[in-house]
């Protein structure tokens, strides 16, 4: 029978290579042994830092996209709040200060007789009303003041101007204008707020 060894490579004579080099001595050793530590320990070392300084940017688009959507949120709800109290600020303008104007024009025109009735003694007190106003005004008067007084109709008035006249003197109450400053100056407030929210 025939050997097959022939087929196959013989490993068994094969010398290792650094066969012909000498051993190294165990300071060596000891050196290569320390210089791969110190090169996987710096290896690591970078590792760690650059670990660190993709965590700390991934922490810093986070935050800066948090603070982003709070601060557009902050703006919308700024916003939506302001429209909010126009809106109620509009109605209170338009709707309850006329009512209130109407409503307190004979008491605003009795504080004002009373603050100038030390001047007038003895002369009667003329007050200017527009047309049907004349019997509130009176109704009001009448319980209030004992000094004379004397209401007139002017039809050029408006339902919320009044006039007292005392001798030469006369004295306008208009609460139209009143409300109509009042008006002007919640709208220019708001107009202020909306360019002062457009301007960031």
């Amino acid at each position: 029978m025939m050997s097959m060894s022939h087929l196959f490579q013989d490993f068994g004579t094969l010398k290792p290579e650094n066969a012909d080099k000498k051993s190294m001595s165990a300071e060596e050793v000891e050196d290569l042994k320390l210089h791969s530590f110190e090169g996987g320990f710096q290896a690591g070392w970078d590792e760690a830092l650059k670990a660190q300084a993709e965590t700390t940017a991934h922490v810093s688009e986070g935050l800066a996209a948090s603070l982003q959507s709070a601060s557009f949120e902050y703006h919308e709800l700024r916003k939506s709040l302001q429209v909010s109290v126009q809106t109620i600020m509009g109605e209170v303008v338009d709707t309850v200060l006329p009512l209130a104007a109407r409503a307190s024009l004979g008491v605003h025109i009795c504080d004002l007789i009373q603050s100038i009735s030390q001047d007038a003694l003895d002369r009667s007190i003329e007050i200017v009303v527009s047309p049907g106003r004349e019997a509130a005004v009176h109704d009001v008067l009448t319980g209030e003041l004992s000094d004379p007084f004397k209401v007139v109709v002017d039809p050029m008035m408006s339902p919320n101007q009044a006039r007292l006249r005392l001798g030469p003197k006369e004295i306008d109450v208009d609460l139209d204008k009143t409300v109509a400053e009042i008006a002007s100056a919640v709208g220019s407030y708001f107009e202020t707020q909306k360019s002062e929210v457009n301007d960031g």
